[in-house]
Order: C-alpha cells, then sequence, then structure tokens
C-alpha cells in the first residue's frame, strides 16, 4: 500500500510486489494537517497491507511535512506495520501527465491525481526493491 500525502488529499493505491503493479485504491481528506483518520484505519483495515510506502516530496514546506509525519504516527501506533519512505518529488507532475489526455472532467481529475501518484509510488518502490 502506498500513501500520496497532500495537503488536502492523499491518494492511496495497492498493489502487489509479484507483478510489481498498483492500482488506486481511494483517497482521505486532510484538514489543516490532519488527515480523516477513521477513512485511514478504512482502507488498511480493508487491504490488510504487509507494508506501506509513503511518499517523500522532499520539501521544506513544513506544513506538509508535518501532515506526513502525523500519518506515519498514526499507522505505527494504531497498526504495527512497517513504513518504507520513498522519493516522490515529481509523481503529481507524472500523474498529471498519464491523466491528461482521458477526456475525464476537472473535478476526476483530481479525484485520480493523487491516487495515480500513489500508484507511481508504490510501483517506483517495486522496481527498485
Amino acid at each position: 500500500m502506498a500513501f500520496d500525502v497532500g495537503l488536502k488529499r492523499t491518494g492511496v493505491a495497492c498493489g502487489q510486489q509479484f507483478n510489481k503493479s498498483a492500482n488506486p485504491a481511494g483517497q482521505v481528506t486532510v484538514v489543516r494537517g490532519r488527515h480523516d483518520w477513521a477513512a485511514v484505519d478504512y482502507i488498511i483495515e480493508e487491504w490488510e497491507p504487509d507494508l506501506i510506502v509513503v511518499g517523500d516530496p522532499q520539501t521544506n514546506d513544513p506544513h506538509l511535512n508535518k501532515a506526513i509525519n502525523r500519518l506515519k504516527s498514526h499507522i505505527q501506533q494504531n497498526h504495527k506495520i512497517k513504513i518504507i519512505d520513498v522519493n516522490e518529488r515529481l509523481s503529481s507532475n507524472s500523474a498529471n501527465r498519464e491523466i491528461a489526455n482521458r477526456g475525464l472532467s476537472q473535478t476526476r481529475k483530481t479525484e485520480l491525481r493523487d491516487q495515480i501518484a500513489a500508484c507511481l509510488i508504490l510501483e517506483s518502490y517495486f522496481t527498485e526493491n
């Protein structure tokens, strides 16, 4: 499972290392740096991942870094699942390019962008490992 953390939304993807592919698995709302913890818990309990990959944008934005750290802390405290950080500096840009020509409404593109970015993060992890 992978999370692409943002200040408004966090995209989620699930996949299998066996075939090194990932699929969109949902989106979690973020308000003032705090995730909808019930939604995070629901997704984790539904998918039962062995490992969680969290995108690391390698930014100096203290608000984004705080949201990422809160998410990781919540997962460690409540689910005891191993977390790995993966460089995701350009995942949202790549996701935008991937969905740009799909004929989707702007609303649907916004919904999918963070989930596709999470897929790219997870597939990057699979490729490197």
